[in-house]
This record gives structure tokens, sequence and C-alpha cells, in this order.
């Protein structure tokens, strides 16, 4: 018997058909937040890391996507690279300077990027910094894959600036709202991807508000969603009966595993501003 046969094996029909897989209740990463703005955390990642509960082997917020805070001390630097198709990135404060191999790109509070992955990267800050990140490297450890080269990458680095991010969600609140508007959201994308409407090819970045008074009308995820609140206001989200007031800067994870089944709405009270 060859070496190749004896790596065959035969799974009967119980086991091919019959999967059973822990439910996974929605949560908050509420001290992971903290952690993130507290004054005397070093510089470094902290992964919102799942994987015990998901029994995936490797760092998860879900089976296929991974979300980490970067804090970045005033006048330090933080080197990474991700082993993922791409790179989603959102500055929650302070300013500083990307470093890659097609240059040096100045971020500061408000901005979005999408990046390539899978390429060093230096972030220097020059006042005390927090970003977000979400990637795929979940997926590709899963499939046993590396990130492509820049030239195949699905993304070229791709900057969303605050201004321009302010100037389009003005004209997203603005927007009148029909019976069948499905609520006020606004997709990113990038020369690459414009064509799909998505930000990486398997990855969607949207921005969603809320208005005051407003509420957006259930509906079910048919994938795994990372929420990030931007802005806090008496707003609030229930996920399958469970409900989670927007606190700034919080993430929330909903996993198909729950939320395939389950009704998802949000409603924003009484307040002054939109809830993004």
């Amino acid at each position: 018997m060859s070496i190749q046969s004896q790596r065959a094996r035969y799974v009967p029909v119980e086991r091919g058909f019959n999967i059973v897989r822990p439910a996974l209740e929605p949560r908050a990463f509420t001290a992971e937040a903290g952690c993130a703005f507290a004054d005397d955390t070093p510089t470094g990642f902290i992964a919102l890391d799942l994987s015990d509960a998901l029994g995936t082997g490797h760092a998860a917020t879900t089976p296929f996507m991974l979300a980490r805070y970067a804090r970045i001390r005033r006048g330090e630097r933080l080197d990474a690279r991700l082993a993922a198709s791409g790179e989603i990135w959102a500055v929650l404060r302070g300013r500083g300077t990307l470093e890659r191999d097609d240059g040096t790109l100045a971020w500061s509070e408000g901005d979005m990027l999408a990046l390539p992955g899978g390429v060093p990267s230096t972030w220097a800050a020059e006042e005390d910094a927090v970003l977000w990140c979400a990637t795929d490297e979940p997926a590709l450890a899963f499939l046993g894959v590396r990130p492509e080269a820049a030239e195949r990458a699905p993304v070229e680095a791709t900057h969303y600036r605050a201004a321009d991010i302010a100037r389009e969600l003005g004209v997203l609140y603005r927007r009148p709202m029909t019976p069948e508007t499905p609520g006020r959201a606004l997709f990113m994308a990038s020369a690459r991807t414009e064509m799909l409407g998505t930000c990486l090819p398997a990855m969607t970045l949207t921005l969603n508000a809320v208005r005051p008074g407003e509420s957006q009308r259930p509906h079910r995820h048919n994938a795994a969603a990372l929420v990030l609140s931007l802005r806090e206001a008496r707003c609030a989200s229930t996920i399958g009966g469970k409900t989670f007031r927007w606190t700034k800067h919080v993430t929330r994870p909903a996993h198909r595993t729950t939320i395939a089944t389950r009704l998802w709405t949000a409603r924003c009270v009484t307040t002054t501003s939109p809830c993004r």
C-alpha cells in the first residue's frame, strides 16, 4: 500500500451530514476596547479572539474573519505582516504614517483604509493612536494558502479620507427613506472591487446609519458580521432577542450560526445626531 493510499479516509454518512456545532451567542468586546484606549496600554495588537469557542486552532473572531485593535503610543512604531488576502483599517484616534512597499501614507482620526495583505507594514504614531483592523486571516489559515503577490492582490492600497467619508454620509443622512429602502448604508469599494460593490472580494465594508427616531427593519444575515460602533448615542441593536447598546468603539460579532436563523434590527431613539 502506498503512502498516498494510507492517507485515505472514508467518512460515514452520519458524520458527513449530521454536523452539530455549538451555538455562538453574539457578544460585545467591551473589555478589549477599554484596554485599547487605556493610558497605560503598550504599543501592540489586541486580538478579538474567539478561537477556543470556534475550535479553529488559530486566532479568529468569526470562522473566517479576525478583528483586532492596534494601539500605537506617540513616537512609537508597530510593525505588521498579516497573512490575509486584504486588510480593512479604521483610525479611531490619533494620527501618523503608514510605510509600505508602495510608499508612505499619512492617516488621521476618521480615516479608513483597504490594503493588500501579506505586505510588511510599519505604522508610526505622531500622537497616541488606536486603530481597528479586520482581515480574512482565518480563511487563509483554514485553506492553507498564502496571500497573493501585490500585482495579483484583490485590492490596491486605498485611502478613504475622513472628510470624503463625512461628505458621503451627509448625502446618506439626507436621503429620503421609502418602504423599499432596506436602510441607510454606504458601501466602500475600490478601483479593483467597484464592480463587486465590496471592499474585498469576500469582505464588505459598510457604514450603516440610523437617524433619530428611525428603525432599521429586521433582517437576516447569510454570513458573519463584525459591527464596530463609531458614534455613540441612544441607539441599540437587537440580535436574536438580545439587545446591545451602541457603545463607541466597541466591536460586536454576529456569527452565521446564530444570525442565519435570527432577526437583526437597530433602533435609534431620541438623540440629536445619527448613530453609525
